[in-house]
């Protein structure tokens, strides 16, 4: 979605961008991402900008200003990464990367922490690979079809979920398009929520409280 950047304020620009890049980001994807998100004329020291709005809405930062705390140092003060706070609240129980659809295709996946964050940020070439061999966009959990609800404007949305969390991946691991699961944005919560449950075994779970 395109907003206008007239009317949002800085911190609240770093905010959606962090939510679109999947809740982590390094400052200058965020102001890549402003700048994608929000058309339109942008201050030359957008980076300083970003940063500037991050460190003084953070706890972890030593120019906080202890009002907002609406951001974190996913790896430390000098990891360069930094996390949206609510996006943790929405899904605390995740440790595989779930706001992230999916990982770049046949890349190193699975090291620890900043390996698994840099592949996040090229996700979207997996994520349309796998579209394109989809035959159908229908929940492989519960069916549902965006589509089929919301017209147009569902058409070819679905999110692709790794059938082996990324957290359990060895260093070198590989990620096919056969080890994605297209599913809904409520069975992809609930699979992460489940700490592990298969695809398969949600399936059954919501069939067998169906009868």
């Amino acid at each position: 979605m395109v907003h206008s950047s007239m009317t949002v304020s800085r911190f609240e620009m770093v905010r959606v961008a962090l939510r679109s890049l999947g809740g982590q980001a390094r400052p200058a994807e965020i102001a890549r991402e402003i700048k994608s998100l929000f058309p339109g004329p942008h201050p030359d020291r957008l980076l300083q900008s970003v940063r500037g709005r991050i460190q003084e809405c953070s706890s972890d930062s030593k120019f906080w200003r202890e009002k907002r705390d609406l951001f974190y140092s996913v790896h430390g003060i000098g990891g360069g990464v930094w996390g949206l706070r609510e996006m943790d609240l929405l899904n605390p129980a995740s440790t595989d990367g779930f706001a992230d659809p999916a990982e770049p295709y046949m890349v190193e996946e699975g090291a620890a922490q900043l390996r698994t964050h840099l592949r996040r940020e090229r996700s979207k070439s997996l994520v349309d690979r796998f579209k394109l061999e989809l035959t159908s966009f229908a929940c492989s959990v519960c069916g549902f079809d965006f589509f089929e609800t919301y017209g147009d404007l569902g058409l070819g949305f679905i999110e692709a979920h790794h059938k082996l969390p990324i957290s359990q991946l060895l260093p070198g691991a590989k990620t096919r398009l056969e080890d994605l699961a297209p599913v809904c944005s409520n069975c992809h919560r609930m699979l992460h929520r489940s700490g592990g449950m298969s695809v398969e075994a949600l399936r059954d779970r919501l069939l067998a409280s169906a009868t």
